[in-house]
């Protein structure tokens, strides 16, 4: 495809209308006449979504609600970009934590402010120039054909060297998106040959853990350079260290990794689900707290995020809160329960809700109505609901019920999603199946001892009121064993 200056729509976006007016006249002298603007993140979406435009050269930093890469983000998940739509992002940063957040987000160019006339000209005519003759692969990026995008890159690979390198990143990239993870390795183990960049060391390391080669790939993670800083290093040693189990390693590199990126999309969700697996519920607030802010004004961050917003501060809340501490929590939070409340498609959750805070205030008939209710009347299918069914229903002392819903939990853990999430998620159920299994042993034997007993000897009464204490402390909210306790 030939690119049309003359027709092409271009759309200038930045906070700044010095900067605008200064790439307003460098694009006159290219030819472009049809320039439009915008000055704020989401007047540039709402113009996107009313013309399709050719170009958009974008301000990284708007200093507000949205940065750029939450912006491209926006554009790319609402298909608002056209395949053939040229994206350029401009910043006056050059702190590595930005640029690699600009990388991360995966525009066509990026340039540092200020810069000279004859520098832009160059870099806009060689990216319109790259964008037409790799057009075919976007097509098929656009329409989430990985299959395809292979096939484009094989088509496209010996009639352009000049951009050998990045047709093979985006065969290697369609190659994982399709979880063939072996031939991705080939192709990264290719690039890195040619490369001997961190970035391949990585992209090639996550390729060796997906497939189960641990050792080969910490071996090719000790060969990157300044480790301490890169992001994508601490990425792939989380990843290891949670195959390996170990939870507090896992969590301390992802810290480190969202400190050093200024922008990302689900780091912060991976370390609030591996801190509820590791019960480090303060964490688990922390980091959600996080995502949420960071999201909020995101399609990340809807009723669902809110949700889960909640849901943290209840799980904290459950382990550890005074009763003065719980009313002002809940206080600050119940403009967002009120919004779940009124949601149509979450009258289930709200129950839920409900039910966890009658049971933070000692209210068990409350908290046991409402889950007999979810239980009775509805079937969730979601790993988070469910979850936090389990919660309660352990909480209420109902052990059985919550090891009936295991193998519906698991279910719902979707291998399609990225792998880290997939991972946290499986250690979220595994942290609840650990916590079950030793407390439901000890009422199997306690109970192995009481049922057979027809007649206590006044000698073994203590010896058997003992056994009950012993039951009330595994099951503390039993009715049951309160009855049989205090009769």
């Amino acid at each position: 495809m030939k690119f049309d200056i003359k027709q092409s729509k271009v759309l200038v976006a930045d906070d700044s209308r010095l900067v605008t007016s200064s790439v307003t006249t460098i694009l006159r002298q290219v030819g472009f006449d049809k320039i439009y603007y915008a000055y704020k993140p989401f007047d540039a979406i709402y113009q996107c979504r009313q013309i399709e435009f050719d170009l958009i050269i974008c301000d990284y930093n708007f200093q507000t609600q949205l940065n750029g890469f939450q912006l491209l983000e926006e554009l790319k998940y609402s298909k608002t970009l056209s395949p053939h739509t040229v994206f350029m992002f401009l910043t006056g940063e050059n702190e590595q934590k930005t640029v690699r957040s600009i990388v991360d987000s995966s525009p066509d160019d990026y340039l540092l402010k200020p810069f000279r006339k004859p520098f832009f000209m160059r870099r806009l005519k060689s990216t319109l120039k790259r964008k037409s003759a790799l057009l075919p692969i976007y097509e098929k990026l656009y329409d989430f054909d990985y299959t395809g995008v292979v096939s484009r890159c094989d088509d496209l690979l010996p009639f352009h060297p000049e951009y050998s390198k990045l047709i093979r990143r985006y065969r290697a990239y369609a190659l994982v998106q399709n979880r063939q993870f072996a031939l991705a390795a080939t192709d990264y183990e290719y690039l890195l040959a040619e490369t001997n960049a961190d970035w391949c060391r990585t992209a090639l390391a996550n390729t060796l853990i997906e497939t189960g080669q641990i050792d080969r790939a910490h071996e090719i993670l000790s060969r990157v350079n300044n480790k301490q800083d890169n992001p994508y290093y601490h990425d792939e040693m989380s990843n290891i260290a949670a195959i390996n189990e170990d939870l507090p390693k896992a969590i301390e590199h992802l810290k480190l990794s969202t400190m050093l990126l200024d922008a990302g999309a689900e780091r912060e969700l991976v370390v609030t689900n591996l801190s509820l697996a590791t019960a480090s519920y303060d964490d688990a607030v922390t980091y959600i707290k996080r995502y949420y802010d960071k999201n909020q004004n995101t399609f990340r961050g809807g009723i669902f995020t809110k949700l889960n917003y909640v849901r943290c501060y209840l799980y904290r809340a459950m382990n550890n809160a005074t009763a003065a501490s719980f009313e002002n929590l809940l206080f600050g939070l119940n403009p967002m329960i009120l919004e779940l409340q009124k949601s149509g498609n979450l009258q289930v959750q709200s129950k839920l809700v409900t039910a966890h805070i009658a049971a933070i205030r000692g209210d068990l008939n409350t908290t046991v109505r409402e889950i007999k209710h979810v239980l009775s009347k509805h079937s969730l299918d979601h790993f988070y609901d469910l979850y936090h069914l389990c919660i309660l229903l352990e909480h209420c002392s109902f052990l059985n019920e919550v090891t009936s819903l295991l193998p519906k939990m698991r279910r719902t853990i979707a291998s399609s999603q990225h792998p880290s999430i997939f991972r946290s998620q499986i250690h979220m159920l595994k942290s609840l199946e650990t916590r079950l299994q030793q407390p439901q042993l000890q009422v199997a034997e306690i109970r192995k001892d009481i049922l057979p007993l027809k007649a206590i000897s006044k000698s073994a009464i203590s010896t058997h009121l003992d056994r009950y204490i012993r039951l009330h402390e595994l099951l503390p909210n039993s009715k049951k064993i309160c009855l049989r306790l205090f009769a």
